[in-house]
């Protein structure tokens, strides 16, 4: 009886998401990946597991003894799209379930309003800036149970959030840090990182400063990353400076 209350509970969550899920969100929507996607997401995973760890990060992958042999490949230069059947079977067999991520979905519901309130922030600031700051109408959030706290697709605004079975997140309690943090990466990736061709850890820093200067009273415990490049902390202390963007990188990169 207890197993079927729990089937119950999880069909009538699953049925409120995908309802909710159909009305227009303000500004961003919460998405249940596909099988598809996940697969995916294990295979950029392994695919960049040199750069992961050269970068201290810590992934999440499935608990499957094929998948050493994958990471292996992968290190050696021999990983491809070849590999990426074995990474659908694997969750075809079992590690993937919807129903895996409803206790995220809760969460990121429960900090809608904040994250609305971050993205209008940006958009009532960002025409006084001297940089083109790329906004999208919707922000699609997906959750994946793999890979590193978050990714950002800069081409569609695809925000990718990592959760767990339970719904914690990396690094936080509360996921509008990553989302806002990815949000920001998506906006400032062409004219920022792109023209100035920034490495990873100064474009962490200055994503973490923006984030900081923007919102340090909605975000009070925001925590600003210890590996980024700390050469930009001089230049980028407040929202003038932040307006200023542009022109201190051009001055910096000279």
């Amino acid at each position: 009886m207890k197993l079927i209350k729990h089937i119950v509970v999880a069909g009538i969550l699953l049925h409120s998401f995908l309802c909710l899920s159909q009305e227009t969100s303000a500004r961003f929507s919460i998405n249940i990946p596909t099988l598809r996607q996940e697969a995916t997401s294990v295979w950029r995973t392994i695919n960049d597991i040199h750069f992961f760890e050269k970068q201290g990060y810590n992934v999440s992958l499935p608990k499957d003894d094929r998948l050493d042999g994958l990471i292996r490949k992968s290190k050696n230069g021999a990983f491809g799209n070849a590999d990426y059947p074995l990474i659908l079977e694997i969750l075809e067999s079992g590690a993937y379930n919807k129903n895996d991520y409803l206790a995220a979905i809760e969460k990121v519901q429960e900090q809608e309003l904040l994250i609305n309130s971050m993205i209008y922030r940006i958009d009532s600031l960002k025409n006084n800036w001297d940089f083109g700051f790329k906004m999208f109408d919707n922000y699609a959030v997906v959750f994946t149970l793999y890979g590193s706290g978050g990714s950002y697709n800069p081409e569609t605004g695809t925000i990718t959030l990592f959760t767990t079975k339970k719904g914690d997140f990396k690094n936080y309690r509360n996921p509008a840090k990553t989302i806002i943090h990815e949000l920001v990466h998506t906006g400032i990736e062409a004219s920022i990182v792109k023209k100035y061709n920034l490495s990873h850890t100064l474009k962490e820093r200055i994503v973490d400063k923006m984030v900081f200067i923007l919102f340090g009273d909605l975000l009070p415990d925001y925590q600003i990353q210890n590996m980024g490049d700390t050469i930009i902390d001089g230049y980028l202390k407040n929202t003038t400076d932040l307006g200023n963007l542009d022109h201190i990188l051009e001055e910096l990169t000279r």
